[in-house]
């Protein structure tokens, strides 16, 4: 795994450790006895170990692990602390302070430290210390000075601060606000004020889009953020249904906005719950069917432009469709309607709140609760939730997902005086077309573009609008999804604007293919329609 992107943090976090040894220290010399102190400083340098052998930095860790004998021994009362043996990790800390100079500089960390690891060996070894009284005349230590360390002569701040997410959550709100009031301004500048007004609210318009772009930045965390528990959580769920299961994880380190993370928590749990009780079969039924006896769900994040794909695979029994048929009628689905369906639409019946083709309820799963929440969850911040299956080969559940949400570049499209957005990330083109060029088949109808049928929509028939005259030139806005090419016929196009994307409250959270809504800069509300549920 590529350690490079976390080298800030573990500067910061090693020079908090370091300040934290520095206090600790003073401390120590005023209560050499006192076993708190010893255990606080044995914390400190245990942790700098570990994140320097994480990082690669093994020279550092090598050190480090000599300097915490020294505090082992202090801890089990193998030594006294006095002078001698304080002036030795005071010039231990100021050596990992020196190794840290040269990480921060991307220098060889080529310190020559023989000399006082061969005096903290002298330390452990010489018997005469264990009964030294506290405080006696020292001999001489070797200086940090002498290591090439560099002592602290002057105060400083960390470069990187510790900061409540809450609080960048509240400046996306802010920096939302600032969106319409500046949509706002910019509507009324273009009217009649002078073009010296114009230009300060264009200024100001850059400005807050730097300031979001910042804020972004801010809270974009890699994916590992939110996996760091879900091994151990698999192991949990193995030891309770008596199976073996390996996770595989990758694309950790692909960022995302930390509330779409949020959001899938629960998701993603769910989903691995429901692999290793419904999915991944036992060892013994493995191995009857030529399987490894160990399952395996492999999950992979990528990203697509402005998109997140996240697929989370496993090799077990599969869904069965003709069961999975019978229990859509159970809960209220008509056979005709089951037969017009598609097998990605049947997949998508899992969904269906109370359905379960669980033969048993256990204590995580069975209930038919799950599923449901996956989808609402993933449809709330504007993803789209994807799922396929072979029998005897396992299940592909897929989640694509916005790399941030709150403020996102949209087109405006009408129908009468009536506006509505489309995320720009899905649009490909639009352009103005002959009406008689829109050809109708049996499935419906299609637009030919570079030579491939484009299936096309008509957003009023979508949104049950009644319709207007057909007119003989139609507005045709291409979106792309998944890789593929469709239509939605509209009114007319309007601008393209950085909308900030408010979240729908109950009951509108149950409109179809409705993302959420923004207000304009009159003060117009706006709903963001999901393109993939319009044509799909």
């Amino acid at each position: 795994m590529d350690t490079s992107q976390y080298k800030a943090l573990f500067l910061q976090e090693t020079e908090e450790h370091l300040q934290e040894i520095s206090q600790e220290l003073l401390q120590l010399e005023k209560k050499p006895d006192d076993p708190v102190i010893v255990n606080n400083l044995f914390r400190h340098f245990h942790s700098i170990k570990g994140m320097a052998a994480s990082m690669g930095y093994e020279n550092l860790a090598a050190f480090s692990h000599q300097v915490e004998n020294i505090l082992d021994a202090l801890r089990n009362k193998r030594l006294t602390a006095n002078r001698t043996i304080i002036d030795a990790i005071l010039s231990g800390s100021d050596t990992i302070r020196a190794f840290i100079k040269l990480i921060a500089e991307n220098k060889p960390l080529n310190l020559d430290t023989t000399q006082l690891v061969s005096q903290i060996t002298s330390i452990l070894t010489k018997e005469e210390e264990k009964s030294a009284l506290p405080f006696s005349p020292p001999p001489t230590v070797q200086t940090a000075t002498d290591t090439g360390a560099a002592v602290p002569q002057k105060l400083s701040l960390p470069t990187i601060i510790k900061v409540d997410s809450k609080i960048f959550d509240n400046f996306m709100s802010v920096v939302g606000e600032l969106f319409t009031s500046g949509s706002r301004l910019k509507e009324l500048a273009s009217k009649s004020y002078p073009v010296e007004f114009q230009d300060a609210v264009h200024q100001l318009g850059k400005t807050i889009e730097d300031l979001n772009r910042s804020v972004i930045t801010a809270r974009m965390i890699p994916f590992e953020d939110l996996t760091r528990n879900l091994p151990r959580i698999v192991r949990d769920m193995c030891k309770m249904s008596g199976k073996e299961v390996e996770l595989v994880i990758q694309g950790e380190d692909v960022k995302l906005d930390r509330a779409i993370l949020e959001h899938l928590s629960d998701p993603l749990v769910h989903i691995i719950r429901n692999a290793i009780d419904h999915g991944i079969e036992s060892p013994e039924e493995r191995m009857r069917l030529g399987k490894d006896a160990k399952g395996r769900i492999t999950l992979t994040v990528v990203r697509q432009r402005d998109n997140i794909i996240i697929e989370v695979v496993d090799d077990g029994r599969g869904i069965d469709l003709n069961k999975l048929k019978e229990k859509a009628v159970s809960a209220g689905v008509s056979k005709d309607e089951l037969e017009r369906m598609s097998e990605k639409e049947l997949f998508m019946l899992i969904c269906i709140p109370g359905l379960s083709l669980a033969k048993d309820v256990t204590e995580t799963s069975g209930r038919g609760v799950g599923m449901d929440i996956v989808k609402g969850n993933v449809e709330s911040i504007g993803g789209r939730l994807e799922i396929s299956s072979h029998t005897g080969r396992g299940t592909k559940i897929l989640l694509e997902l916005p790399v941030t949400i709150s403020i996102i570049k949209v087109l405006l499209v009408s129908l009468d005086t009536e506006l509505f957005a489309l995320p720009i990330a899905k649009v490909l083109k639009v352009l103005d077309v002959e009406r008689r060029d829109i050809k109708k088949e049996q499935a419906g109808y299609y637009f030919t573009y570079n030579g491939s049928r484009a299936p096309v929509v008509d957003l009023r028939s979508v949104l049950g609008i009644p319709s207007s005259a057909e007119d003989e030139i139609v507005s045709l806005v291409l979106v792309e999804i998944k890789d593929k090419i469709s239509g939605v016929i509209v009114d007319d196009f309007e601008e393209e604007i950085d909308a900030y994307i408010k979240p729908l409250s109950h009951p509108l959270t149950k409109m179809h293919g409705i993302l959420g809504v923004t207000v304009l800069g009159d003060g117009r509300p706006v709903f963001l329609l999901d393109p993939a549920t319009l044509v799909a």
